[in-house]
């Protein structure tokens, strides 16, 4: 078993008792190991159903994947999809009828010779079936069983930026491995392939910005109208760009805007979350809210500009080397945090000068 305190150098992921020949041959010879390439003896790491979360986490595990620690990112289908396939992890394992279901968790982490198992999410599932399944090292936040079932575990209570609480946890599992630069997030090639034919037909060209216009709540959306003038500056100079988003109400703001701009290039709802993640890995810039395809623009090192009303980018923010944080300063009720804005005209989203998002778009190409 692998020693907390020792330096990483001294010492290596062993696989122990853990190691049979005859179980890792069952495992690799399973259709799990064939459809996902699930490893033997990996590090499994639970995401959670939220996408920018699970991309600040995948960003977080850096120094793991340096240190060529095979990881497994284990969650729900949208957040396997994005990750199957691409560099990012040795293998992906979707959440089938096993989920709610602790002793067929246990078998199955049992089977794949699980060395570890990083639960992220504030739920104390992943924690009972590593500890169900004798999994040598559990790591989780204390609040969601981890005083009990962790062998090491954080507060998730405490201050600082969401990706930098991930970090800690980690680091808690995994101490004395040295930083790592961050390698921008490339989804897996079909998925690019795909964005291309889908960037070719619409005629984009090599040079378009992405209007991600989804978020994961009403009040952190930019109003249609800002959208609107936004698309009007951007055809005037000649920009291409186009609509980025999920089904339902993304594509009802896509309906909206395209009544007030009409014909804009829209892919709202027809892509999957790799696909559109590969969208955004081959544009130049992209203008969006407080959302997942904002934290995916910036694990991708797409540059973005983000419009922040009601969160705060201090716990929030996408993390990445060319993202920018917009914000109307001047509103005494920022950061607010409400799902129903009791403001008037909801300024802090519909008040945003579609100027100022030009101007930043204009600044990125330039430097491109």
């Amino acid at each position: 078993m692998l020693g907390y305190d020792q330096p990483w150098e001294e010492r290596e992921l062993s696989l122990g008792h853990r190691d049979s020949s005859r179980e890792r041959r069952a495992w690799e010879d399973g259709a799990a190991r064939v459809l996902d390439g699930i490893p033997y003896g990996a590090v499994w790491v639970r995401m959670p159903r939220f996408i920018g979360d699970s991309i600040m986490i995948h960003q977080a595990l850096e120094p793991l994947r340096a240190a060529g620690i095979p990881l497994v990112a284990w969650g729900p289908p949208a957040v396997a999809e994005m990750f199957r396939g691409s560099d990012a992890f040795a293998g992906v394992w979707a959440d089938g009828p096993e989920r709610g279901r602790p002793w067929a968790l246990r078998r199955l982490l049992r089977a794949a010779g699980a060395q570890a198992v990083i639960g992220l999410p504030r739920s104390s599932r992943a924690l009972l079936a590593a500890w169900l399944a004798r999994v040598p090292k559990r790591v989780g936040w204390r609040e969601s069983g981890g005083l009990v079932l962790a062998t090491r575990s954080l507060p998730f209570k405490s201050a600082g930026h969401q990706l930098d609480r991930y970090r800690r946890l980690i680091e808690s599992c995994f101490p004395g491995l040295p930083p790592a630069p961050a390698r921008p997030f490339r989804p897996r090639p079909e998925a690019m392939a795909a964005a291309r034919v889908a960037i070719r037909e619409l005629a984009l060209g090599d040079s378009y910005v992405v209007l991600a216009v989804g978020a994961l709540t009403g009040t952190k959306r930019l109003g249609t109208g800002v959208w609107a003038g936004l698309i009007q500056r951007l055809r005037a100079a000649g920009i291409a760009h186009v609509l980025l988003g999920g089904a339902g109400a993304d594509q009802a703001q896509a309906a909206a805007i395209q009544e007030q701009v009409p014909g804009v290039p829209d892919l709202t709802g027809k892509l999957s979350l790799a696909g559109s993640a590969a969208v955004i890995a081959q544009a130049k810039a992209l203008v969006g809210n407080d959302s997942a395809m904002s934290h995916i623009a910036a694990a991708c090192a797409t540059p973005a500009v983000v419009v922040f009303g009601p969160t705060r980018p201090a716990a929030t923010a996408p993390v990445g080397p060319q993202v920018r944080v917009l914000r109307r300063e001047d509103l005494p009720c920022l950061g607010c945090g409400l799902f129903l804005c009791p403001v008037p005209g909801h300024p802090c989203m519909e008040a945003i000068a579609p100027g100022d998002l030009l101007d930043w778009v204009q600044l990125v190409l330039s430097k491109a």
